[in-house]
């Protein structure tokens, strides 16, 4: 079985683009839902267009990382979404698999960009359970990437002040047996 997540560091320029994207993003809707009583999550999400220039370099990465560490069939389908996370946003513990906007397949591989500095927010920490219950948490290095089996538990910690900006990904393929 491959392991439960990789990560990897985006080079410089194309960190640079994604940054220069999200500092222009300004259509951004909050979503948020509570369950028992309790926030669950509480993020702005931007959708990244089909088609757009960046769209090259995360669908290349998680190609990379799927090809030489899951080798899962994927359609060749994705959704990326820019995220902003403020003061108490976060993301409870969840699981991507799925979950899809593709009504033909299942979200298989998951995917995290940093793209704010660690100096710019407080909180927000990313943390990923492995296949033995063993928790990790991301690196908050601007262009860390984290491609993760969808399967696997992963929340956001709360923003207790300024704002981190992520990317998320996911690619599509059909469901696993």
């Amino acid at each position: 079985m491959a392991e439960a997540f990789y990560e990897s560091l985006l080079n410089s320029e194309i960190v640079g683009e994604l940054q220069s994207y999200a500092n222009q993003a300004d259509n951004y809707v909050p979503v948020s839902q509570e369950y028992m009583g309790h926030q669950y999550h509480s993020v702005d999400v931007h959708p990244i267009p089909h088609a757009h220039p960046i769209e090259r370099h995360i669908v290349r990465s998680m190609v990379t990382i799927n090809k030489k560490y899951y080798n899962y069939d994927l359609y060749g389908t994705f959704e990326i979404q820019l995220l902003r996370y403020t003061p108490g946003g976060q993301y409870k513990w969840h699981c991507d698999y799925g979950l899809s906007a593709n009504p033909e397949g299942d979200r298989k591989l998951s995917m995290s960009i940093q793209l704010s500095d660690a100096w710019d927010y407080n909180g927000g920490e990313l943390h990923i359970l492995d296949w033995q219950n063993l928790q990790s948490t991301m690196s908050k290095e601007v262009g860390s990437v984290l491609v993760f089996d969808s399967r696997v538990a992963h929340k956001v910690e709360p923003i207790t002040e300024g704002e981190r900006y992520a990317i998320v990904a996911w690619a599509h393929g059909p469901q696993l047996r």
